[in-house]
């Protein structure tokens, strides 16, 4: 065989060889994606009827006494808490009455005589918030009203009662004040509150377990509304500025969380909330499903047919490509592309315009023309388009469910409706499917059941 019959015979099996299966697309990727960022305004509402019982488990009995009568007063005092602490709303301060059961014991000099008697000391609380979030109070005397006067067991000995009221004010104002003020600062400790779930909005938050769902709130600054009083509620909103990120797939690494930024006061907001949230199908995710409801299916026509053997996927600039693997009458690759879509009136993803690739079309025309003819292509597009679909709901639903009653800390939840959800965008990158939702509707944390 001479070198011409030689190099005929390696051009012919070269032919032969690359006209086995089409060209595999050239995998490129387009970077369209604009971050957005959400706002999302979280009113705060605590009832000043939590306060109030949480104070009077903390105050209780003996609250001041005095037993030297060589003090200078001549008298000795024992004030014991006689009923509830009551708190009201006065302006943007809050009230406290304080009433107080008195023995009296007055040295007259030549014996000691006793009395009792009933006041309620008044007390008033201003609120400040420094930089750390710390919350500081200011709780200042207020003044007294006499429940029952001092009465002496003694006849004919008159009892000083504005000079008794003025004691009990000056010895156990220190006492009670100190006592509320710490009271209301464990019990509203904003800056634990926030630190804690300022590091929380950080964390992955699997919101679908069937589905592999994670949640990133990613917050980038945080406000708040000055305090406000208003039908026996502490009001105030938080306003959060972030950059949500939702992921299906493996578990995201958890994003280290910067140091929570210094308080600043906001302007009035609302209850409602806008969140773009960056979804991400990674291909690995989406292959899984996809294999889920397509490996093992045959197709036939006529006495041939083919098995799917697997799914895959990437991008090619706007277009996603499936790789569809089969065995059987044709072993090996075809190749199909779509362009990730989004319909606003039926608020799906949708692969618009799948096709065989022209390589793929041109060689299934000339070798396995059968192809063309089965059904192969529609049963890919439905599952496609179900895939994609069907975790925008969920997510969606699953959302829902995180917002209607939503445990933050003990004594701490979260409530919200979302009214909402939109797609705003879909694209491809290395990793996978993007898709930036709108979501809007309204939430609330609650503060109840304060320790």
């Amino acid at each position: 065989m001479n070198k011409y019959a030689i190099w005929a015979l390696l051009l012919f099996c070269t032919a032969c060889k690359t006209a086995q299966q089409p060209a595999r697309p050239m995998e490129q990727y387009e970077d369209r994606f604009q971050v957005k960022t959400s706002t999302l305004n979280i009113p705060v509402k605590i009832a000043l009827s939590d306060l109030e019982q949480s104070i009077n488990q903390q105050l209780t009995g003996v609250i001041y006494e005095d037993k030297d009568f060589n003090d200078g007063d001549n008298t000795t005092i024992k004030a014991t808490k006689r009923d509830r602490i009551s708190i009201a709303l006065d302006g943007q301060q809050v009230t406290y009455r304080v009433p107080l059961s008195l023995l009296i014991k007055y040295d007259i000099g030549i014996s000691k005589v006793e009395a009792t008697g009933d006041i309620a000391l008044n007390f008033r609380t201003g609120f400040n918030i420094k930089p750390n979030w710390a919350l500081e109070t200011n709780t200042a005397v207020d003044g007294y009203d006499w429940l029952q006067q001092p009465r002496l067991k003694m006849a004919g000995v008159s009892l000083p009662v504005g000079f008794i009221a003025d004691l009990v004010l000056k010895n156990s104002r220190q006492t009670l004040a100190k006592a509320i003020d710490a009271q209301v600062k464990e019990q509203l400790d904003l800056g634990k509150i926030i630190g804690e779930n300022w590091k929380k909005m950080f964390e992955p938050v699997l919101v679908s377990p069937e589905y592999s769902t994670w949640l990133q709130v990613n917050p980038q600054s945080i406000s708040m509304t000055p305090l406000k009083m208003e039908n026996n509620h502490i009001l105030s909103t938080i306003i959060v500025e972030s950059r949500p990120l939702v992921t299906v797939g493996d578990r995201p690494k958890i994003l280290p969380a910067p140091a929570l930024p210094n308080f600043k006061y906001a302007q009035a907001a609302t209850d409602d909330f806008t969140l773009y949230l960056d979804t991400d199908i990674s291909f690995r995710e989406a292959e899984r499903l996809a294999n889920v409801n397509l490996a093992g299916e045959t197709f036939s026509q006529g006495k041939r047919s083919v098995k799917v053997e697997k799914i895959e996927f990437f991008g090619q600039g706007e277009n996603l490509v499936v790789n569809t693997f089969l065995s059987g009458s044709y072993n090996g690759s075809i190749y199909l592309t779509g362009r990730p879509v989004f319909d606003f009136d039926k608020n799906t993803i949708n692969i618009e315009d799948l096709k065989f690739t022209l390589d793929t079309e041109n060689f299934l025309f000339k070798s396995a023309g059968w192809l063309l003819k089965s059904t192969i292509k529609k049963k890919i597009q439905e599952n496609l388009n179900f895939l994609l679909d069907y975790n925008i709901k969920d997510a969606q639903e699953q959302l829902q469910k995180q917002l209607a009653d939503y445990a933050i800390a003990p004594g701490v939840r979260l409530n919200g409706v979302l009214h909402e959800l939109n797609i705003q965008n879909a694209y491809l990158s290395r990793d996978g499917i993007k898709v930036q939702l709108g979501l809007k509707g309204k939430v609330k944390l609650m503060v109840s059941q304060l320790n």
